[in-house]
């Protein structure tokens, strides 16, 4: 006879996986859980939340031990890239400006936001790609706890903040492709030719693009750092908290197999 299946109420979910209620609706939004409500209450099927754990902790891959599993360690990998990605477009899109998150050796994690057309040209290089990955992984080498104005290997100006996963910083978000004033075109003109020379870019594109480049005023230029540095806690919080679900998932299943 099949077993008959059982629904849970918001707190027992919450008994099961060892989180808040907060946590249990953030779920529920961005659908990693499913449920639905009798006279405005959420259930949960008890089967489909085992699936669910079973799933999970298939996703971690993690070698068979005869010992107790080692808990999973911070890392970028932390991260819900979906959950990033979202909260950086709107960022991005918000403030007028580009916005990438990488690991510290300057891979990105996430695709650009908001791009604009010169960097997007850059970008669309082999050679760019290595030279942005370049400035990434230069601005991480230099650490601090708070976002500081930096300039990329191409002349434009960004603002970097550190994600930190249980007091380990894993990954960086950047906020760039702007200027903070009005370019000179001699200046310009120069650096364009080299631009040109490294990736094989027609440099009558990189002029016309440079018009795309935002300048941003001084109120803009220190409003960045202060809402990149939120950003930044807020990925930190994010990944701590799918790293802790993690773990607390991987004991359940080892409890379960005993």
């Amino acid at each position: 006879m099949a077993e008959m299946d059982t629904l849970l109420t918001t707190r027992q979910l919450q008994d099961l996986l060892q989180v808040d209620r907060i946590t249990i609706y953030r779920m529920l939004n961005d659908g990693r859980l499913q449920g639905f409500k009798v006279g405005g209450q959420w259930r949960f099927s008890r089967q489909a939340i085992q699936r669910w754990l079973q799933e999970q902790q298939a996703s971690l891959e993690v070698p068979e031990s005869p010992e107790a599993t080692e808990q999973l360690k911070p890392s970028a990998e932390a991260l819900p890239i979906s959950c990033i990605q979202a909260i950086q477009d709107i960022f991005a899109e918000a403030l007028g400006v580009g916005c990438v998150t990488t690991a510290v050796d300057g891979k990105p994690i996430t695709p650009i936001s908001n791009s604009c057309t010169f960097c997007t040209l850059i970008l669309g290089t082999k050679e760019g790609r290595q030279r942005c990955s370049g400035s990434w992984r230069a601005a991480a080498a230099a650490r601090g706890e708070t976002p500081l104005l930096a300039t990329c290997h191409a002349g434009l100006c960004y603002v970097w903040g550190q994600i930190e996963v249980q007091g380990q910083f894993v990954a960086a978000t950047h906020a760039g492709q702007f200027l903070d004033r009005l370019p000179d075109r001699e200046r310009w003109s120069v650096r364009i030719s080299e631009l040109s020379a490294v990736t094989g870019v027609d440099e009558e594109r990189f002029q016309r693009a440079l018009a795309s480049v935002p300048v941003l005023d001084e109120d803009r230029q220190q409003q960045i750092p202060r809402l990149l540095h939120r950003i930044a806690e807020t990925f930190s919080e994010i990944g701590e908290e799918r790293l802790n679900l993690l773990n607390r998932l991987q004991r359940i299943a080892e409890i379960s197999s005993v």
